[in-house]
């Protein structure tokens, strides 16, 4: 497999297969970020095909400066917003990061465990996780999403999302404490594990 600067730069070069390389790469996760923006499978895959015409003729501003995957998802991001007619996604910056709740690592584990390339699989962990984190805000999801199946830090998520740390840290406390709840709500540890 191809190296993804490799990629990168072949398509700076004007290579158009190279796009269709770094498509197959990354499309599953720009659809689930765009997927927890707009929550309509459709939508979402608008979202992807618009994502990659605008990584095709932004290309050029990339400078290697970041990592790659940062650069495509603030373009997912500022995509979504779009097409939500939205200037920003509004979000109380008063919150403060509290101590984390020990009873939230359980699920914690649960979600490192989450694939996201299971998407569509029969009755699971996954479609369940899917469901629970649906049922979440905006941008609880989508900092869920990005921490734990993108596997971005928290300060590539502020640079995407544009965020104060604080913020980013409070929507993934508050919102691994929200799936704890959705999801005690309807099934014991032991059916989810």
């Amino acid at each position: 497999m191809k190296n993804e600067s490799d990629i990168i730069r072949r398509l700076q070069n004007g290579n158009e297969k190279a796009l269709s390389e770094l498509m197959k790469l990354h499309q599953d996760y720009v659809f689930t970020v765009a997927y927890r923006f707009v929550k309509n499978r459709e939508k979402a895959e608008e979202i992807t095909q618009d994502v990659f015409i605008k990584v095709y003729r932004k290309i050029d501003t990339y400078q290697f400066h970041s990592k790659f995957t940062t650069w495509l998802y603030t373009i997912v991001y500022r995509t979504s917003l779009n097409l939500l007619g939205k200037k920003n996604i509004l979000i109380n910056e008063t919150d403060q990061y509290g101590e984390e709740d020990s009873s939230v690592t359980y699920f914690e584990r649960l979600l490192n465990k989450f694939d996201s390339s299971l998407i569509n699989t029969e009755f699971d962990t996954n479609k369940i996780l899917w469901k629970a984190i649906d049922r979440l805000s905006i941008m609880q999801g989508l900092c869920i999403t990005l921490f734990y199946l993108n596997q971005f830090s928290i300060d590539e998520i502020c640079e995407i999302l544009k965020l104060p740390a604080n913020t980013v840290k409070t929507n993934l406390h508050r919102g691994r404490k929200k799936l704890k709840t959705i999801l005690l709500r309807q099934y014991s540890k032991e059916e989810i594990l």
